[in-house]
């Protein structure tokens, strides 16, 4: 009995490892086919032992930085980016493991990642002042590089912002997630973070399908979840009132009466601030209603080019 019962033990250890072993040469090589299929529209570039991809587009200053939330990638501004670039330039970028960025150092905190955006526009040679627009939990990473960079940041947009108060649970699948993305079964069974394709702007449809089931993206987006309570412990850490203006914009539906409140907070990050409610939007207010962002990023870019006033003047806190 003891014999055969060591028989079926190695028989299922053997099978377990020929599955994992399929499950991560599947992984790797779908990977590899659609990213070569389809190169990255902008261009990689080295931060300090890894590269992270920036897309551009458009002519002027102050140049706009558009950051995404949890899971995405730069396509997630595919209708907001075309519009932004009639008027100035803007770049959509991928944080580290997301879209089209090399993995990047642990922990993935939001000092981290702002800390790898300040030697992004190092590297691309931007020195004056952008605008920062924050979506989700890009939000508190702009926000502490706000705090951190006062003189290198004209204005603030957070679209539908994570708040540090929010609530921190981690979900008990998170830690999973980076052997089951590994093993190829997050690719298998369709679960992908972020907006879904279809959602998105066409142009960019592609190369949001090239990227969604990549592993080193849901590592990246489970290292920011683990983190999140230590993000929002630097967030409160370097919170600071900031000079420039900031215009906070909330989606409308699905928005309880907590989620409004942490909302309005973010108003007292600056004295000249303005609240926007996208009403016939949920979270992703780029994806739902893209113009609502387009026009809170044209407000104060006119503000930073001395056309606006002292404030936003739509709908503003005063």
């Amino acid at each position: 009995m003891w014999r055969w019962t060591k028989r079926v033990l190695v028989a299922l250890v053997c099978v377990l490892f020929l599955a994992a072993f399929a499950g991560a040469t599947y992984e790797w090589s779908a990977a590899r086919r659609s990213m070569a299929a389809t190169p990255p529209p902008g261009q990689l570039v080295d931060v300090g032992g890894h590269r992270l991809h920036i897309w551009c587009t458009g002519s002027g200053s102050p140049v706009v930085i558009l950051e995404t939330g949890l899971g995405g990638s730069a396509v997630d501004w595919g209708f907001v980016q075309p519009e932004v670039a009639r008027f100035t330039r803007v770049c959509s970028y991928d944080r580290a493991g997301l879209g089209y960025s090399d993995a990047g150092p642990a922990p993935r905190t939001g000092r981290q990642m702002a800390r790898e955006l300040a030697s992004l526009l190092d590297r691309i040679g931007t020195q004056d002042p952008v605008v920062l627009v924050g979506a989700s939990s890009g939000g508190l990473n702009v926000r502490i590089f706000a705090s951190e960079h006062p003189d290198r940041v004209s204005g603030l947009v957070l679209v539908d912002a994570a708040h540090e108060d929010q609530n921190h649970e981690i979900p008990p699948i998170a830690r999973f997630v980076p052997a089951l993305a590994s093993l190829g079964v997050l690719r298998l069974l369709g679960i992908s973070f972020g907006p879904p394709i279809e959602s998105l702007a066409a142009p960019v449809r592609d190369y949001g399908k090239a990227t969604q089931f990549r592993a080193q993206g849901y590592k990246a987006a489970a290292g920011e979840v683990i983190n999140f309570e230590k993000t929002a412990a630097e967030v409160r850490q370097s919170r600071r009132r900031l000079t420039s203006p900031v215009i906070v914009v909330t989606g409308g539906r699905n928005a309880d009466t907590r989620w409004r409140e942490l909302q309005r907070d973010q108003l007292t990050l600056s004295s000249r601030s303005c609240h926007v409610i996208a009403e016939q939007s949920g979270h992703v207010v780029m994806v739902d209603q893209p113009g609502v962002v387009t026009d809170a990023i044209r407000e104060i870019v006119d503000i930073a080019r001395g056309r606006g006033g002292a404030a936003p003047a739509r709908d503003c806190v005063q």
